[in-house]
């Protein structure tokens, strides 16, 4: 008889991780798939992605029967026809098992900390997720980039075009941002950079590409770049603020990960240095595994 194995997905919006481990949390398995963001890349693609991932995890000893528990960990599930398109297209793949889905902030957490604390994530948008020592959680947040995401690559990129602007018709001091950008984008006048922005073909990724411009304006000393900064700071500092006095923490791992924390090294220290000063007994630690690796640990939970 085959030992059984548990499953974990971290699905992206460019590619998803797939996990397999044994009864004990050892990897066994793990390859990296297509995109799982419906909203992102479509159903025509996810469910391939989804293909690739089921037939990868018949591929394993004992199959798909072997399995003893799936976790899906991705970007709105909290919609249900998101989340039923999901289910329904892995139980379509021939998948019988337990299956669970979780947003993509919980898989993170699961594979970050142990016990009490939170996750804080800024990529192309920011959220931080918490948890008490008994389990009840809380998330800030990750409210899309409309009205919220504040701290993360969009959020930065839009700054940094913002600073750029006012910057090119005198309501700022002239700027590397401006350099930086006319450098990368081409972008020669504040109408370049409109023309650009609201064209039908710029979106969140493009703007939130925008981002690395801060960091180097910020080690050639650039004030603009360094208000941005700090302003990101002090938004996702806000974030763990908000989680850690929700769930009355009085002590906690704290763990950073995304682009823009783990890239921005202005950025990381200023978060941990408010984070620490505004939520008693935090400890800021490198992340302890990946989303991956959380969404297996949740699935050995099933």
């Amino acid at each position: 008889m085959n030992e059984r194995y548990y499953c974990g997905w971290d699905g992206g919006g460019t590619k998803t991780e797939v996990l397999c481990v044994n009864a004990d949390g050892t990897p066994v398995a793990g390859r990296c798939f297509g995109p799982m963001n419906v909203n992102g890349a479509g159903k025509e693609r996810v469910g391939q992605s989804i293909r690739d991932c089921i037939a990868f995890m018949a591929g394993q000893p004992g199959g798909l029967e072997a399995c003893a528990g799936l976790v899906i960990g991705t970007a709105g599930v909290s919609n249900e026809q998101v989340g039923g398109f999901l289910s329904q297209t892995v139980r379509g793949c021939g998948y019988r098992g337990k299956l669970l889905l979780k947003g993509d902030q919980e898989i993170a957490l699961a594979g970050a900390i142990n016990g009490a604390g939170a996750v804080l994530i800024a990529g192309t948008g920011s959220i931080c997720c918490g948890q008490d020592a008994q389990g009840r959680t809380a998330r800030a947040g990750g409210c899309g980039h409309l009205i919220d995401d504040e701290g993360g690559g969009y959020a930065i990129g839009r700054d940094v075009l913002a600073a750029a602007v006012r910057a090119m018709d005198g309501r700022l001091a002239p700027t590397a941002l401006t350099g930086l950008l006319r450098e990368q984008m081409g972008f020669a006048t504040s109408r370049d950079i409109v023309t650009w922005l609201y064209a039908p073909s710029t979106g969140k990724k493009e703007v939130a590409a925008l981002a690395p411009l801060m960091t180097k304006a910020l080690e050639l000393g650039d004030e603009a770049a360094a208000r941005i900064a700090k302003k990101a700071a002090g938004e996702l500092s806000e974030l763990v603020r908000g989680v850690w006095h929700t769930l009355a923490l009085d002590s906690g791992e704290l763990a950073m990960i995304g682009s823009i924390l783990l890239k921005c090294g202005f950025i990381h220290r200023e978060v941990t240095r408010l984070c620490q000063g505004a939520c008693p007994g935090l400890r800021v630690i490198p992340a302890r595994g990946t989303p991956a690796q959380g969404a297996a640990r949740l699935a050995l939970a099933l």
